[in-house]
């Protein structure tokens, strides 16, 4: 709530609007399983120091679970540094974090790799060349952490086919790296580690982020602490009440416990509030700004806001019903290494 004064139905301007919603942007709140892979981070960025075998990492979770955030996060706690020595002039960069390109070929990899080393010729020379010069910024630029985030796109969608060269690479980097290398991906990701064993045994240490659960009265007292903590961040004089067991029912429907909804929908939501002057979000925000998001995989998802007839266990029931018979979600992991040895 901060400093967001109350608006008293008086509509505010369209820089107050626009403050409010870049305040929910950005908030992050850390729930247990978040907390979990900051702490497991630190503990390999602090165990890999000086180690003869540092420790590697893979992170992997559906869209909106945080990946991303939770790594960005990290990397913001080891800032850059300017380092001046008589000798030298260089940017420390302890903690690295590159988004692989779609398609990714070693060359291409090893070139943005180097663009967010600083180098102004990070489209020059081979792959070997270039993989040299990584290597040397490891060292001169003191670098302790390199973190691979999208993962998945060492798969040729188009193709639905593992890159090999790529992840070869990588497992060959990794090696020479001589630091601990952070993959994080989408759970398809987890194909390339079948694929490649080599890689597989350099990434034993392997994190699953998930959505929030809603089963036991456990799940649903996390979850709505979850809601707790970012209706404290909210930029409003009044509290909003997410943590209404009504309300939180209808969080969870449509977020499925995936945190990145949960956020969209409350900056919409913040939005329309601020615009009419609102001092809270409610149920008739809620519902406004659920038309603006489009879930394409949820076609028979309904608006649960504004009614009191909504039942969350029903609704649930009937888009499943709608949806007709799934699959079985096996392992992927074993799915795919049994396929690989075929």
């Amino acid at each position: 709530m901060g400093d967001f004064q109350r608006l008293n139905g008086k509509p505010a301007s369209k820089e107050e609007v626009k403050r409010r919603k870049e305040h929910v942007k950005q908030i992050t709140v850390h729930y247990p399983q978040y907390s979990e892979v900051l702490e497991l981070l630190e503990e390999i960025l602090y165990m890999s120091e000086g180690s003869v075998s540092p420790d590697h990492l893979f992170i992997y979770g559906p869209t909106g679970v945080g990946k991303s955030t939770v790594t960005e996060e990290f990397k913001d706690r080891y800032p850059h540094i300017e380092v001046y020595t008589p000798k030298q002039e260089y940017t420390h960069i302890p903690v690295l974090h590159v988004v692989v390109p779609p398609k990714a070929s070693p060359k291409a990899l090893a070139s943005e790799i180097l663009n967010r080393m600083g180098d102004p010729f990070f489209n020059v020379g081979t792959e070997v060349q270039m993989t040299s010069r990584i290597l040397g910024f490891i060292r001169n630029l003191d670098i302790k952490m390199i973190i691979l985030d999208e993962f998945q796109h060492l798969i040729d969608s188009d193709k639905d086919s593992v890159l090999a060269t790529a992840a070869n690479w990588v497992k060959t980097f990794s090696d020479k790296s001589s630091i601990p290398v952070v993959l994080c991906g989408m759970p398809n990701s987890l194909r390339i580690l079948a694929k490649e064993r080599q890689l597989d045994r350099r990434f034993v240490t392997m994190v699953q982020m998930r959505g929030f659960e809603y089963t036991t009265a456990e799940d649903k007292l996390m979850f709505r602490a979850f809601l707790d903590k970012i209706e404290k961040e909210l930029p409003f004089a009044d509290r909003s009440n997410l943590t209404d067991t009504q309300i939180a029912d209808k969080l969870f429907y449509i977020s499925l416990g995936i945190p990145f909804y949960v956020k969209k929908l409350l900056e919409f939501a913040t939005d329309i509030a601020t615009k009419k002057g609102d001092d809270h979000i409610n149920e008739e925000h809620l519902q406004q700004a659920l038309r603006k998001i489009v879930e394409i995989s949820r076609p028979f998802r309904v608006n649960p806001f504004n009614r009191i007839d909504f039942d969350l266990q029903d609704e649930l029931a009937k888009e499943s019903r709608k949806k007709g018979p799934k699959k079985s979600n096996m392992n992927e992991k074993q799915n795919y290494r049994k396929s690989a040895n075929k």
